[in-house]
């Protein structure tokens, strides 16, 4: 997973836009205070990832899909992505319109 990039933490908010990355070290926390949904996830002693997710959206699997579509689409620089505004939505996008996207809160 490429959180160590700085495309790669902006495509991670653009899956949960109103989450908040917290913790350090091992452990950390993505909590959306908008939705009441969390995610804890960090390595157990064997190295495996632990993921425990609660509340109405599942934060930590929209971030890992986001990342892989991202990669899959060649892990663009923050270049390759437009945005589309209309009254109704705002959606960001890979390539063009027709690429992986992601709607934004208005």
């Amino acid at each position: 997973m490429r959180l160590d990039d700085w495309t790669g933490r902006w495509v991670a908010q653009l899956a949960a836009p109103s989450a908040e990355r917290l913790g350090g070290g091992e452990v950390q926390v993505l909590s959306d205070v908008a939705t009441g949904s969390l995610a804890y996830f960090g390595v157990d002693e064997e190295g495996r990832t632990q993921v425990t997710q609660r509340g109405p959206i599942p934060l930590w699997d929209r971030v890992t899909d986001a990342l892989s579509r991202w990669e899959t689409a060649g892990a663009p620089h923050q270049s390759g992505f437009g945005i589309t505004i209309t009254p109704e939505a705002q959606t960001v996008w890979i390539g063009d319109e027709e690429g992986p996207s992601w709607r934004l809160p208005v």
